[in-house]
């Protein structure tokens, strides 16, 4: 009866997740809609389910996004700011149009030079994600446990590690970690696969975009409220430009320390916020999704990074001792890993991208700032081979497409068995 229990309560736990809308979501929390801008959210999984009885933790492999940051490029707050600051010289704008216009100036003087930075909220959320590691599960972190954490060699995944690794060392100061951050891990932390990436870029993909995103554009009342002279917008202002850079600019700002002082979401309605939303999660879809329209290869950009997660894990499966692998990357290598294991079907191949949201494939439930993938692994005892594990999406339990009776604890040697065929089956 327990057990059947545990298995109803993680099933209704993990469909409600897939059945809550981006509406729904919106209307809770409209900041959701930043796509990968999004600040990470607190777990909604506040009680994880409990280990078969006897099974005890002992391994920890982890890969994780920064935490939040500025956005990387000055364009990307020069852009909006100089169409309305050349409009406003003209007397094209409204009184809102130069009140977004002020806006706009006061945050691109906060971002100067610190394109691309981790923020302050970003090294607070690599900290809380620690605690909250170090709190569910003590015994991988007990006495003198090793910890092996690696980032790439950008700075805001560094100075993320550095985050996790402090908040570490406070709760437990006897910890031996070693960490590094070199080009020499790139085949497997942020493998970039021009080939693979040359395939999204085909005319199939561009045209299935472009038709996608002009039925979804919504402007007009965003220029109408910006702007005087309609004619003015017409021939000098590129609407759909201009808004994707507002909203840019508006997703990026809970990320900074003036998130309690300034925002742009004000001037977007509900509509236009959705569906330029929509128009956003296709186009993650089709560059790093399994998109049926570039051939549903872009998830395998990552086989490097599963090959060393599946080598990692079953060497530390042979050591007696606790372990702990910690990896800092990108949304760009952690998106298509969640999609290449399928974690709570994302790796979902769909020719009719009206249906992702349908299907619960919304970009901000994968890849917020800080997002992150937890594998947590259990035994009996040190000689026990009958390893169990479960996989935490952004700290939430998460499904893969592998048999269990103890969801969401899975059999090690059933993912390596299924997911090493995979690989396989995959010709480069």
């Amino acid at each position: 009866m327990r057990k059947i229990l545990l298995l109803s309560s993680f099933i209704i736990f993990a469909i409600s997740l897939s059945a809550q809308s981006v509406r729904e979501d919106m209307r809770r929390d409209i900041l959701c809609l930043a796509s990968n801008y999004r600040a990470y959210p607190t777990p909604e999984q506040k009680k994880l389910t409990p280990a078969p009885k006897g099974m005890k933790p002992f391994y920890i492999s982890h890969y994780g996004r920064h935490g939040s940051r500025f956005h990387t490029k000055p364009s990307m707050y020069n852009a909006p700011f100089r169409t309305l600051q050349k409009a406003d010289s003209l007397g094209k704008l409204t009184p809102m149009g130069r009140d977004v216009l002020r806006r706009l100036d006061l945050i691109r003087k906060d971002a100067a030079n610190r394109w691309g930075d981790l923020t302050p909220l970003g090294a607070l959320q690599q900290q809380q994600i620690a605690e909250r590691m170090f709190q569910r599960f003590p015994e991988v972190f007990k006495d003198r446990a090793e910890i092996d954490a690696r980032s790439t060699s950008v700075g805001r995944c560094v100075l993320s590690m550095e985050n996790m690794l402090m908040q570490l060392l406070r709760l437990n100061p006897r910890l031996n970690i070693h960490q590094d951050a070199t080009h020499r891990d790139a085949d497997f932390m942020n493998f970039q696969d021009k080939r693979l990436f040359a395939l999204k870029s085909n005319k199939a993909s561009a045209n299935l975009y472009k038709k996608y995103m002009k039925r979804y554009e919504r402007h007009d009342h965003l220029t109408q409220l910006l702007f005087n002279d309609t004619a003015y917008v017409r021939h000098h202002v590129n609407a759909p430009d201009l808004a994707l850079q507002l909203l840019i600019v508006a997703a990026i700002m809970q990320n900074t320390e003036l998130r309690e002082e300034v925002s742009l979401f004000d001037i977007f309605t509900e509509d236009e916020l959705y569906y330029n939303w929509r128009i956003g999660n296709v186009r993650w879809y089709i560059g790093w999704g399994a998109c049926p329209v570039n051939g549903g290869v872009q998830p395998y950009t990552q086989r490097n990074l599963l090959r060393r997660i599946i080598q990692d894990a079953d060497s530390c499966i042979g050591q007696s001792k606790t372990k702990v692998q910690l990896r800092f990357g990108h949304e760009t290598v952690l998106m298509p890993l969640v999609c290449l294991l399928d974690l709570n079907g994302y790796g979902v191949a769909l020719d009719d991208l009206e249906q992702l949201e349908e299907h619960g494939w919304m970009n901000y439930r994968i890849f917020p700032m800080g997002a992150n993938i937890q594998f947590i692994f259990y035994r009996r005892n040190p000689t026990d081979r009958n390893v169990l594990f479960k996989v935490l999406l952004n700290e939430n339990e998460a499904t893969l497409p592998l048999p269990t009776d103890t969801p969401p604890y899975y059999k090690w040697s059933d993912f390596r068995e299924y997911f090493l065929n995979k690989l396989a089956n995959f010709h480069e």
